[in-house]
């Protein structure tokens, strides 16, 4: 025989709630599987007197049933086969229903797991997670040293002597008798060239610097302040009806 397993969820609205439970019978579910409480003219006495109050549910999801009901909220619990329950809670889902886990979060009390009653024998777990802080490194840029050539011109001056020749004409008046070497009455022509020196100018380039770019590295350590989260699973033990019924809690 397949485990039963009771879903209980929370709508706000009554008319959410009517489509759910018609979706509900229309995959099958008998009347005497689904259970309602709430809505117009329910009062909070209700849910101690329903079907409910042999779920064997903690105390204080009692607690937020009523609280839900007072404002006039309308709670529904289907009793189905496991092979139901996916179905079940997309009928739930798709009319905005809320789990009992949701409506503690929003009074900020300890999530309570979705009863379950019938013959069980399957488990039940709650996966405790721990985070660890992975710490990595990445390159960024930082900026650094761009080098630019440009030619930049300045005026200089530098003094230098220059020597001219400049031809003379002069008359001397003379009286003596003609000689062979003056080659009287014969054409002769004489010639003397005037020199003169000018700045010549020529330019020689030369390295007289080089600029070089290099880089090092350096390393430091860095710490690294952060939180991490991890799971802490609250064990209750639910009271029975013996004489020698308890309750104590743990941590973990």
């Amino acid at each position: 025989m397949d485990n039963l397993t009771t879903l209980v969820c929370l709508f706000h609205h009554d008319n959410h709630a009517q489509q759910a439970l018609k979706d509900l019978r229309n995959v099958g579910l008998p009347e005497s599987a689904i259970s309602v409480i709430g809505g117009d003219g329910a009062t909070v006495d209700d849910l101690d007197k329903s079907e409910l109050a042999s779920l064997g549910m903690p105390d204080r999801d009692y607690d937020h049933l009523k609280h839900s009901i007072r404002n006039g909220d309308i709670v529904v619990a289907v009793s189905s086969i496991q092979s139901q329950v996916a179905e079940v809670e997309r009928i739930f889902a798709d009319h905005r229903a809320k789990k009992i886990d949701d409506v503690e979060a929003e009074y900020k009390e300890p999530v309570a797991a979705i009863a379950q009653t019938g013959l069980q024998t399957d488990e039940a777990s709650i996966p405790v997670v721990e985070e660890d802080l992975v710490v990595g490194k990445r390159t960024v840029d930082q900026g650094g040293v761009r080098l630019y050539r440009r030619i930049v011109e300045i005026p200089v001056e530098e003094s230098v002597q220059l020597r001219e020749e400049h031809v003379n004409v002069d008359r001397i008046a003379v009286d003596r008798p003609v000689t062979n070497a003056d080659l009287a009455f014969q054409d002769r022509t004489v010639e003397l060239t005037e020199t003169a020196e000018e700045v010549v100018v020529a330019k020689e380039a030369r390295v007289v610097e080089e600029i070089v770019l290099s880089k090092d590295a350096t390393s430091h350590v860095e710490t690294v302040h952060d939180t991490v989260r991890h799971t802490e699973v609250e064990i209750e033990e639910l009271p029975g009806t013996g004489a020698n019924a308890g309750k104590t809690q743990s941590t973990y």
